[in-house]
């Protein structure tokens, strides 16, 4: 309403000295506008939700066309019975000539373009209205799915990594030599990342403390050394304590993937894990080779 009395303000300013141009103002711009505006909440909040949500397309262009039609014989009611010479005037008549009005079958298609019109915009603002209400939910189903997808792939990496562990520690409980003290020592190592992988809810939150990641790569480099004799494996871990989060077993397999790049299997390997404020790098050296990897820190 306020927007029609907006759009007609221009007009009734204009018009306001004139008693036959306030009343054509009035008539046409306020009233009709009120009139068409009552077509569009009906179809945009009433009418257009129900098969629309339904996917009764056929179902709602029948009674969009319905509705238009009911409006256009109100619209000509309300100037035919109340206000002929401001709707129904077809031209001005001259002095001594008697006023022509137009019949329905004239007033129909006008009245029918102003009608589909006021549809379509009702079909847009309902567009409008389901893409407000309908998109936090589909920003938050995908970012829901890009999490699952990260989790899925992480724990398939990981679980990748320590099954090819679990396959080198048959020979080594094989060994009776080997059996009882690294044997042992990589049992427990293995099954405290494999609890750490399956079981720890901090990784569901996509994030874990810096210091309990640290903590297991630690537990993995050491259960590495053990099924692996070479290249042997010095981790040291510098900079200060953070108390912020990590995205859980990047150190892991980022040392995996880094350890493929090494040809020389018999030369020791240096894993330099360094924190700092805002992020931590890891660094893996073999004599003048050198890889670098930096990982964001949250706090």
């Amino acid at each position: 309403m306020a927007l029609i009395f907006l759009y007609a303000f221009p007009m009734i300013r204009v018009n306001w000295p004139s008693s036959f141009g306030m009343k054509w103002v009035l008539v046409r711009e306020v009233l009709y506008g009120c009139i068409n505006f009552q077509l569009f909440y009906l179809l945009a909040f009433v009418w257009l939700p129900r098969p629309l949500k339904e996917r009764k397309y056929l179902e709602a262009a029948a009674g969009t066309l319905l509705l238009i039609g009911i409006f256009s014989v109100i619209k000509y009611a309300a100037g035919y019975f109340f206000f002929p010479d401001q709707v129904l005037l077809g031209m001005i008549p001259l002095i001594g000539f008697p006023k022509v009005y137009m019949p329905f079958t004239d007033y129909l298609p006008a009245t029918l373009k102003t009608g589909a019109g006021v549809a379509l915009l009702a079909y847009g603002y309902y567009l409008f209205l389901q893409w407000r209400n309908t998109g936090p939910a589909n920003r938050l189903l995908a970012v829901t799915a890009a999490q699952a997808h990260a989790r899925y792939e992480r724990m398939h990496t990981g679980s990748r990594h320590l099954l090819h562990h679990l396959q080198l520690l048959t020979p080594v409980l094989e060994d009776e030599r080997t059996r009882e003290h690294e044997g042992t020592q990589a049992i427990l190592l293995l099954s405290d990342l494999l609890r750490y992988m399956l079981y720890d809810k901090a990784l569901e939150n996509e994030r874990v403390a810096v210091k309990k990641e640290l903590v297991h790569f630690e537990k993995y480099v050491h259960l590495r050394a053990l099924l692996i004799a070479t290249p042997h494996l010095h981790l040291r871990v510098t900079g200060e304590e953070h108390p912020g989060l990590i995205a859980p077993l990047q150190l892991q397999q980022l040392t995996e993937e880094s350890l493929q790049q090494f040809k020389d299997t018999t030369a020791d390997i240096n894993i330099t894990v360094e924190v700092n404020t805002h992020e931590l790098t890891l660094l893996l050296t073999q004599r003048d080779i050198a890889l670098a990897h930096k990982i964001k820190l949250y706090a």
